[in-house]
């Protein structure tokens, strides 16, 4: 599953839910909440081996009809009875050799009473007939209504975590697998897929019939279900059958945004030493998908959002999302997670391969740099939500461990991994993993030992370390240079707090002192205490040195060198990552000389990430000579990404010379991807001119409504009274669909003594659409209202999606503990704006002054001489 990446939410099924806790010191994991507890897998008696739905389905009445005949296995000694999981389907009988026996319908289970005892290795067959109305989760129905006459009629399924139990009876873990066949019967013109390969299909008549088997083991939450008037662009792969499905209309792009598949599949195969191991795979792109992508067995379910047009591919991809949900088919499907606990070895390893595609593809720069922004992804979640273990057994619900952590974290230390151990062990080592448990449920150990047989290492420490404690190094470095003795000193400071979480961690890597003929000597160095300097005698003073080059440590870096270091390693360093850190080091004390060093990154690097980070750096100095470089350097800069990050920049300066260059940018620039950081960044100007470009920005039609998204945006920035009756209207249901979540989170700053706004926002937690709920649950909290933790938690209490859950749960629990910023934050935040800005015109002045007197003489004695 991927999140997109501006998701995250969770689950919560036990515990007093409305109980206030605002005095109480928690003792367990930030992560999660009091009421959570150690979870393992459930012991089942019964074991399916074969699973058969044979189903009807009513597009119009939202309704499932059929049965599931589940062939079993029994795993205890004897066995009277056993249980299916099952939550609000309506079950009419319960049969063995087609006779009826007895059952009873529990909160979440079907418990089966069987007519005779069986013993270990018995083998049966039981036949549920059953209904799903409507359910809550696991199945929906996306139909027009007359808010959004021209959404498409689809169907689709979603059961990870554990929502499959509510569209059909099952035995609902990821560790229990079994093949699986589908029957499925829909209206006429729908085109209905599942796991596996078509047996037959019977397209003529009022009904459609399809007939799907999957040979494969797979999980219940891999069971998938989609059917909608699709079209269907079909190629194939070494024999095997690709497939993209779309709405109808929309197969150029479709065609464009899922293309690269074979090439993916060829990469993961070699790489891997497993070649694709399904009969066939399907990607269907359907409408108002609660995640970005879900990696069904050989079928794969895509959100529609990442469907674009050939104009946008420069400055969009898909590219991240698809390699992703392929790469599942490997980790995740082929050997699963044996228990949520463990769901780092799906989601970290398809995190991962995500950055395998992308060094192929486009290159190592490319791809450290989209590590690096992974890391920046998993930082801000550690630093701003909580700090957790990758392994945790500790939770009240599965939703809880889908996060940064798990994703983006999990990624990174594969990435270490292999770096520790080297390719080839690595690589080999994963082969041996993944045939070794194909088509079976693992734990973390069953990698860690994988990868020690291949290496001959002991991993235990690392595994230790960085999966199964938490946090990262907080690293501070510091250069000394001794001319008189040729000796550099590199002085290394572990920042973080050592707790019982968090480690004093154990690094191995290598510093690199380069000089100016540009030989190398490298040291090799462990980090493993408080406080550490390296030393090295040295043919002369380096140019510039650098650490970790690759940037494969999970860690915060402050590198704090001399400017003529930074200079020099922003300058001539071939390692990306080497040389942000030098460009933000430079920006943290922004002298003149130094911001003329990010101004010439800006104008002449070669990689467009470089140009990136120097415009936020740029605009983060809030200097005159940043200001000017920004603006000239957004009249040239021909990139996309990078203009959209100068627009970004921008924003950091309250002058009218620039709001008048966002909304001239807003207005009429073709990107529209500049056209929304211009909107953004307006707001941020404060300009006087900026509520009439927004609100007129709001009517703006684009592709899935990204200008008039990122306008609300803006005029939340903008922080004008005369805003709210512009959010109210975008937020509202009938709206345009994807602006909705970001005028919803500006509500949560507006109106903070209207009653009707905050009962708006409430409303909005049942909201049809699932990122206006969790919308709504961060605008509650921005509202400083102590009242709205009770809705928060009702709602978590009410609504089944999981992830949704531990969003609802955590925004109360910020409420109730007084985690948000206190209500007087706001005007202090833009009194410090203010005060910064004058600050460093201050300094501007300053340095004038400074270079004015002589360039005035000069002046002088040459107009003298003329005369």
């Amino acid at each position: 599953m991927e999140n997109i990446k501006d998701l995250i939410g969770c689950r919560c099924h036990a515990g007093n839910y409305f109980a206030p806790r605002p005095h109480v010191k928690e003792k367990v994991p930030a992560h999660t909440f009091p009421w959570a507890k150690v979870q393992y897998s459930e012991e089942r008696p019964v074991l399916p081996i074969h699973q058969f739905l044979d189903l009807v389905l009513d597009v119009k009445e939202k309704t499932l009809k059929g049965s599931n005949t589940i062939s079993f296995k029994v795993a205890y000694r004897e066995v009277n009875s056993f249980k299916i999981d099952s939550i609000d389907l309506r079950i009419s009988t319960v049969e063995i050799n087609k006779k009826s026996i007895q059952f009873e319908v529990q909160e979440k289970h079907i418990m089966i009473f069987l007519p005779d005892t069986l013993k270990r290795g018995d083998t049966g067959e039981v036949k549920i007939n059953y209904e799903a109305r409507d359910p809550k989760a696991g199945i929906y129905f996306i139909n027009p209504d007359d808010k959004y006459p021209n959404r498409p009629i689809q169907v689709w399924t979603q059961g990870q975590d554990d929502d499959s139990r509510y569209w059909f009876p099952s035995f609902d873990e990821p560790g229990i697998k079994c093949s699986f066949e589908m029957k499925i019967e829909v209206p006429a013109g729908f085109i209905a897929t599942s796991n596996g390969a078509l047996l037959s299909e019977s397209r003529s008549g009022k009904y459609w019939t399809f007939h799907w088997r999957s040979g494969a083991l797979i999980p219940s939450y891999l069971v998938t279900l989609t059917a909608g008037m699709f079209s269907e662009i079909k190629e194939t792969w070494r024999g095997k059958l690709v497939a993209y499905l779309c709405e109808k209309g929309r197969e150029e792009e479709v065609k464009l945004s899922f293309g690269k598949t074979p090439k993916m599949m060829d990469l993961f195969s070699e790489k891997l030493g497993v070649e694709y191991p399904y009969e066939k795979y399907y990607q269907i792109a359907v409408a108002e998908f609660v995640f970005g992508g879900m990696e069904n067995t050989s079928a794969t379910t895509q959100t529609d959002t990442v469907l674009h047009p050939l104009e946008l591919d420069e400055d969009f991809t898909s590219d991240d999302l698809v390699s992703h949900e392929l790469a599942h088919q490997w980790f995740g499907n082929l050997v699963t997670c044996k228990s949520w606990s463990h769901g780092w070895l799906n989601e970290g390893w398809a995190t991962f391969m995500e950055t395998v595609f992308k060094e192929v593809d486009l290159g190592v720069e490319e791809t450290h740099y989209f590590r690096f922004e992974e890391l920046n992804i998993y930082l801000a979640e550690d630093s701003g939500l909580y700090r957790r273990p990758i392994v945790t057994h500790f939770y009240s619900d599965p939703g809880e461990v889908w996060d940064r952590h798990l994703y983006q974290k999990g990624g990174l230390v594969l990435n270490m991994l292999k770096n520790l151990i080297g390719n080839e062990d690595f690589w080999n080592g994963t082969k041996n993993y993944l045939l070794l448990h194909k088509g079976g449920a693992v734990e973390t150990v069953d990698f860690q030992r994988a990868l020690e047989k291949e290496s001959g290492k002991n991993l235990q420490e690392f595994f230790d370390q960085w999966i199964f404690k938490a946090g990262h190094p907080e690293l501070k470095a510091g250069f000394e240079w001794d001319q008189t003795q040729k000796i550099a000193k590199l002085k290394f400071n572990q920042k973080q707090t050592v707790d019982a979480l968090t480690s004093l961690f154990k690094i191995d890597s290598e510093i690199e002192f380069v000089f100016s003929d540009k030989s190398v000597v490298k040291l090799p160095i462990k980090i493993d205490e408080k406080e550490q300097t390296f030393a090295a005698h040295l043919k002369e003073k380096p140019l510039y040195c650098r650490f970790d080059v690759g940037n494969s440590i999970i860690k915060t870096l402050e590198w704090a060198l001399p400017l003529e270091m930074l200079k020099n390693q922003l300058k001539n360093d071939d390692d990306v990552i080497g040389k942000i850190w030098a460009i933000k080091a430079i920006a943290k004390e922004a002298t003149s000389e130094g911001i003329d060093t990010l101004i010439d990154r800006l104008d002449n690097d070669s990689f467009w990430g470089i140009r990136i980070e120097a415009a936020a750096a740029l605009g983060s100095t809030r200097s005159n000579q940043a200001r000017k470089a920004l603006l000239r350097a957004l009249k040239k800069e021909k990139k996309g990404k990078v203009r959209t990050r100068i627009c970004l920049a921008l924003g950091d300066f309250r002058d009218q010379e620039v709001a008048d260059v966002l909304i001239a940018t807003l207005e009429s620039d073709k990107n529209i991807f500049v056209r929304g950081a211009a909107a953004n960044a307006l707001g941020r100007t404060k300009s006087q001119n900026a509520f009439d470009a927004l609100k007129k920005a709001l009517k703006t039609k684009t592709w899935n409504d990204y200008v008039a998204t990122h306008a609300n945006v803006g005029l939340r920035m903008l922080r004008d009274a005369n805003a709210l009756p512009l959010f109210l209207e975008n937020a509202r249901y009938g709206a345009p669909k994807f602006a909705r979540p970001a005028a919803t989170i500006a509500l949560g700053e507006y109106g903070l003594d209207r009653v009707e706004v905050t009962e708006f926002l409430k409303e909005s937690l049942d909201d049809p659409y699932l990122r206006v709920r969790f919308a709504a649950t961060d605008a509650l909290v921005r509202r400083r209202d102590p009242s709205v933790a009770w809705a928060l938690e009702d709602a978590a209490h009410r609504i089944v999606d999981g992830h949704f859950k531990a969003a609802a749960f955590r925004a109360a629990k910020r409420v109730r503990h007084n985690q948000e910023r206190p209500e007087e934050f706001t005007d202090f935040k833009d009194t410090l704006e203010k005060l910064l800005d004058e600050n460093r015109k201050l300094k501007d002045r300053m340095e004038m002054l400074e270079v004015k007197p002589p360039t005035l003489i000069a002046k002088k004695s040459k107009k003298t001489k003329r005369k």
